[in-house]
């Protein structure tokens, strides 16, 4: 049984393989179960040999690895292939939900359930990415900026804090009045051989398409220091019916003269949670942090003939990049 386990894993890849190639090929006409006979075919011929084994706790392992594979596979043609027309995802989905009930009917007597399947993160994963590629490129980027700002806050992750004082001040022509006192950040990351850095700070209201007349603000350089003190203060005017989706961007830089501008760290605020008309700014200390390329990110990557994802991107690749640039300097 081992030996054959071991065949069975081999062979699983370059399956599944054939069955994703299969479904970028096919007429958008051609029925999911048509599409998938290759990977069923191959699934069915090795039914016998994984129901034998007396072992519950494998075969539900193995089961549950194949199932696994499949969706990563899955997820991975959704996210890279952004040529793919709204028919060929539908088709994907499709696909999903046949292989999940033919996974149910097969094993059912081994006690393999559809809470056992749909509970897996790998199909939670290709279910989330075709959800997302079913979504407007204007919906996926006020989306982007949501879900990093919400790991804004005081948590310490290594690449220091920015201390600000912000305000909302509602006007009666349907507009808004971003008040940002910039104080300081702290604890910066050392970018120069000399142990220091030369750091400024860019503020941004995102996303831009909403906020096309917010300009990006810049604080003055502070030299070799890594505890820089502003005190500088800044304003953007911004329509009161946007607050709901709008993010302030604080973004960290050491400042190089010959050479590109190092990305530090960045910060995230919602609009929705700064306090309105109150005559006070009131403080906040904002953790840094290097995002990681995220799915949305991947797929408006690959929206190469979308203007305002090509955009978007451009101004995102230096914060969502630096992580794997300085992995790639250090290896």
């Amino acid at each position: 049984v081992s030996y054959a386990l071991m065949l069975l894993t081999c062979q699983m890849d370059c399956t599944i393989e054939k069955m994703v190639m299969e479904l970028r090929k096919a007429n958008p006409d051609v029925s999911a179960n048509q599409v998938l006979g290759i990977l069923i075919d191959y699934l069915d011929n090795n039914i016998t040999l994984i129901s034998r084994m007396q072992d519950k706790v494998t075969l539900n392992n193995v089961v549950v690895n194949v199932w696994g594979k499949i969706c990563s596979k899955l997820k991975d043609a959704v996210v890279t292939k952004p040529e793919l027309q709204q028919e060929h995802y539908a088709r994907v989905g499709e696909s999903l939900k046949f292989l999940k009930h033919h996974f149910q009917s097969s094993f059912a007597e081994q006690g393999i359930t559809e809470e056992a399947l749909v509970t897996q993160p790998e199909f939670n994963e290709v279910v989330d990415t075709m959800d997302l590629q079913k979504m407007e490129t204007e919906e996926l980027i006020i989306r982007h900026y949501k879900e990093q700002s919400e790991e804004r806050g005081e948590r310490s992750t290594g690449a220091g804090v920015i201390d600000i004082k912000l305000s909302l001040k509602e006007r009666r022509d349907g507009k808004a009045i971003l008040f940002a006192k910039l104080l300081g950040a702290r604890k910066l990351i050392a970018l120069d051989a000399n142990g220091k850095s030369d750091p400024f700070i860019q503020l941004q209201v995102v996303p831009h398409h909403l906020f096309p007349d917010c300009e990006l603000k810049q604080s003055s350089v502070k030299k070799g220091t890594l505890e820089p003190i502003y005190n500088e203060m800044f304003e953007f005017i911004i329509p009161q019916d946007q607050i709901g989706n709008g993010v302030l961007v604080l973004s960290v830089y050491d400042y190089d003269f010959i050479s590109a501008n190092d990305f530090e760290g960045e910060a995230m605020v919602r609009l929705t949670d700064l306090p309105r008309n109150s005559e006070q700014h009131v403080k906040w200390t904002m953790a840094l942090h290097r995002p990681a390329k995220d799915s949305i990110y991947k797929i408006l990557e690959g929206r190469v003939n979308d203007r305002l994802a090509l955009k978007f991107v451009e101004i995102r690749r230096k914060a969502m990049e630096a992580e794997e640039m300085q992995e790639g300097v250090a290896a």
